[in-house]
């Protein structure tokens, strides 16, 4: 899909929406709700989004993008590989805390076929980034000299099992929280020492 301008008034529902959607879900809410809570027209909702469902799915493209965006000034910066990945599953973790149990189960068991959609752009965004650090990070002599797509494979998997609702649901961490255990066990096993010393000295900044 091409950039297109949007109204003010498509702009507003949009964002209500993404709010509302992502920290309540979307399958109890109706656009009556919506007009009612935005103070405009359901008239006026059905005249920029034809349905819930196409409401949903831009809301789907606009996070993603948006996410794409930020993932894109991350790797152009001039940073050493540790400092980008830091920065990464900061981005990541903080988009991941945006989005409640209720939006990604509805989105799971109502809309599946946007459920694959997303999956799969976040699987093909994640492989290319992280290859993009990882080899960067090797010739910068912090990353072991092991193959990269292993490497990748390994980080792309494992955080697909940890950060999904079936395993947060019966654990006591948050999406950001997942993300950063997983992020902090799974960076320190490709490290070289050099590497790690970079990590350490990152990672007291971030903490403090």
């Amino acid at each position: 899909m091409g950039k297109q301008t949007k109204s003010p008034e498509k702009k507003k529902i949009l964002e209500f929406a993404l709010h509302k959607f992502m920290s309540e879900g979307f399958y109890k809410t109706t656009m009556d709700d919506i007009a009612k809570e935005i103070r405009i027209s359901k008239k006026t909702i059905y005249k920029n989004f034809a349905s819930k469902e196409e409401l949903i799915y831009s809301i789907v493209d606009s996070f993603t993008s948006s996410i794409s965006n930020k993932i894109e000034e991350i790797i152009k910066t001039d940073e050493d590989s540790i400092s980008k990945a830091f920065r990464l599953f900061n981005t990541m973790g903080s988009t991941a805390l945006r989005m409640s149990d209720k939006w990604i189960r509805d989105i799971q068991i109502h809309m599946p076929e946007l459920w694959k959609k997303i999956d799969e752009f976040r699987t093909k965004r994640a492989y290319a980034v992280l290859g993009t650090i990882i080899k960067q990070g090797q010739s910068e002599g912090m990353i072991v000299n092991k193959p990269a797509e292993i490497m990748i494979h390994l980080f792309v998997n494992s955080i697909r099992s940890i950060v999904n609702p079936e395993f947060l649901y019966y654990q006591k961490f948050n999406y950001k929280e997942a993300f950063d255990y997983a992020f902090e066990i799974l960076f320190n096993g490709i490290l070289t020492t050099k590497g790690k010393k970079q990590f350490d000295k990152i990672f007291k900044k971030v903490a403090q």
